[in-house]
């Protein structure tokens, strides 16, 4: 159904089964939305080959600054002191720690093939951890003006993903 319905397909939760549809809370839409794009991103870092390296590095980069990096300023501001607030503490804890180390992972100088793969393994466990773990344990339990400020700052924050544009086709 996609951004205007209830039923809405969520990376990394029953997505190996055809047809399985997860319910997502509606104002979580754009940050699983985002969560979709970044797990393009992370299978072509994780496909990457010496050939054409630099160009999906370079694509990389300028997505982190595009995509993620307003991407993650929206959990850390809005979705992690409501997380700490219900006592998910240890959730909160680990997406900070995700984002510190996709953050660090990103801005690899000269990366080698094996640093791209690295982060794209990194960018997957993070997109599926946020979706199967985090979005289905507390999304019934945030406070409705916490999913309001998610879905008002996911609606007025310009994010755009450089990936998509680079390498073989449509996503995986």
């Amino acid at each position: 159904m996609g951004r205007g319905g209830v039923a809405h397909r969520s990376p990394g939760v029953g997505c190996e089964e055809a047809g399985d549809d997860v319910k997502r809370h509606p104002l979580l839409h754009g940050l699983s939305d985002d969560h979709h794009t970044a797990l393009v991103v992370a299978q072509r870092c994780k496909r990457a080959e010496a050939p054409g390296l630099a160009a999906l590095w370079e694509a990389v980069r300028s997505s982190f600054a595009s995509l993620f990096e307003p991407h993650f300023a929206i959990e850390e501001t809005h979705l992690l002191p409501a997380l700490e607030a219900l006592g998910e503490a240890e959730l909160a804890r680990r997406i900070r720690d995700d984002h510190a180390r996709l953050r660090r992972l990103a801005t690899t100088p000269d990366p080698t093939t094996a640093d791209v793969r690295e982060l794209g393994r990194a960018l997957d466990d993070h997109v599926r951890f946020e979706e199967r773990v985090v979005f289905e344990q507390t999304q019934d339990r945030l406070p409705a003006r916490t999913l309001a400020a998610l879905a008002e700052a996911c609606a007025r924050t310009p994010r755009v993903c450089a990936v998509e544009l680079v390498g073989s086709g449509s996503p995986p």
